[in-house]
């Protein structure tokens, strides 16, 4: 799109002892980034069920939506909160991943801020289902950030494995090894 180039591939580049010829990220910026994430959106979330009031999340919803639209729909680098995971672990050797994975994960993301979005902004609605949608983006935001479990390259593993979504080209290398072959077809 626009002659952007999502991720990098790096020539002559192996993940666990694999040929890896396709884009990939670090997974360490990802990891603080969703930190970075994780701690304005829990914030955002504990003021509002403390005061009820849910001017906050009418800025930082919007946000967290544009930031997972730059990175799943044009490129990471591109991120306002990755500038900053970047930022963090600049000094540390990269974890390179899959990037396809990764952009799925983001498009989820995605949804569900825009679904907050439609929710608050678009029919006024405040209360548990806004807030369960929120509830579940922290969680998975948490998982990733702490425990370093991505929810959605597991949904994306998930999907594969019952043909619900195509193989890509090349099998991207996941963190935890969630999306290795040996993985799918035992599920």
């Amino acid at each position: 799109m626009f002659g952007i180039q999502y991720a990098p591939i790096i020539p002559g580049l192996e993940i666990d002892g694999q040929p890896a010829p396709y884009p990939v990220v670090n997974e360490r910026a990802i990891r603080a980034t969703a930190g970075i994430m994780f701690v304005i959106g829990l914030s955002t979330f504990l003021y509002v069920q403390l005061t009820r009031d849910f001017t906050p999340m009418y800025f930082v919803v919007p946000l967290f939506a544009l930031d997972f639209f730059l990175k799943s729909v044009f490129t990471p680098r591109w991120s306002i909160f990755g500038f900053f995971g970047r930022l963090i672990v600049r000094g540390q050797r990269p974890e390179w991943v899959g990037a396809i994975q990764k952009r799925f994960a983001w498009s989820i993301g995605l949804v569900m801020a825009l679904t907050v979005l439609t929710i608050t902004v678009g029919f006024g609605i405040r209360g548990v289902l806004p807030m369960a949608f929120c509830g579940v983006c922290l969680t998975f935001m948490w998982l990733e950030s702490s425990a370093g479990i991505c929810a959605g390259c597991r949904i994306y593993s998930w999907l594969l494995a019952r043909g619900i979504i195509s193989m890509p080209e090349y099998r991207p290398a996941c963190p935890g090894g969630v999306c290795s072959l040996s993985k799918i077809n035992s599920d």
